[in-house]
């Protein structure tokens, strides 16, 4: 499932360019249950070596301009955030959350929840095409010269497409505890341009994602996961968030 959070507020809303530790502190206060909390912040849910949040979270969305010689930007309310769990006690608790509290901090910004609203996203179709609202990134830890890089693929990389086939498994298995069926699965760039490359900081380490337009297929409950956890990696840090967009071309 997915909300739709509009936030509110009588002025401009001045953030660092790179604001998703913010988002990120924001979602994690309306969890007011201590344990759930804690499980998703310090925790997440382990699938060997790897450990997953389970949601995703958008860009803020909304009006702005570039305060350039700041290195800000600044927000014009009213301002739309998605996010996104396909755990059902993770959404309602998020949402009870922002209801309850009626306002949120924003970096030093205080601003009012105008509304929530909760999104139905069962797939039952075997081709979506969807709209990344924050960038889709997966990546590889290679050596050089015997140090180790990190290397973020293109969409238009072959391993592109499968290491998000293999991320998406491994989602699928930690909700309904059995492997997924990936007959038939596949994502395919269809809308996705050079300047949809986006490179963001977060904390310090520089993450590498696309937004853009894609095709998937498979089976409808696998791309219901995809809506519901988010595309590739590091969804919690405020990547891989999309939504269903109508498909006008004929294929």
């Amino acid at each position: 499932m997915q909300l739709l959070i509009t936030l509110t507020g009588s002025r401009e809303i001045v953030l660092p360019f790179e604001h998703n530790h913010l988002l990120q502190a924001v979602i994690y206060h309306q969890i007011e249950q201590p344990a759930l909390r804690s499980l998703l912040h310090d925790q997440g849910f382990a699938f060997g070596k790897r450990r997953f949040k389970l949601f995703a979270f958008s860009r803020l969305m909304g009006k702005f301009r570039v305060l350039g010689e700041k290195g800000e930007i600044a927000f014009t309310p009213p301002c739309r955030l998605v996010v996104c769990s396909p755990l059902l006690v993770v959404v309602e608790e998020m949402a009870r959350g922002f209801l309850r509290q009626g306002q949120v901090y924003l970096g030093k910004n205080r601003l009012t929840v105008g509304s929530v609203e909760v999104r139905d996203t069962e797939v039952t179709e075997n081709r979506i095409t969807v709209r990344m609202l924050s960038p889709l990134t997966v990546y590889s830890t290679l050596e050089n010269a015997g140090k180790p890089f990190t290397y973020y693929y293109s969409p238009f990389e072959p391993r592109f497409a499968e290491l998000v086939r293999e991320n998406l498994a491994k989602k699928y298995q930690l909700v309904f505890g059995q492997s997924a069926d990936l007959a038939g699965f596949s994502i395919t760039p269809v809308g996705v341009r050079e300047q949809d490359l986006k490179v963001i900081r977060y904390k310090g380490t520089i993450i590498k994602g696309w937004m853009g337009k894609y095709r998937l297929t498979g089976k409808p409950e696998l791309l219901t996961v995809a809506l519901d956890a988010g595309l590739g990696a590091k969804n919690s840090q405020g990547f891989g968030c999309c939504e269903v967009v109508e498909e006008r071309q004929k294929y």
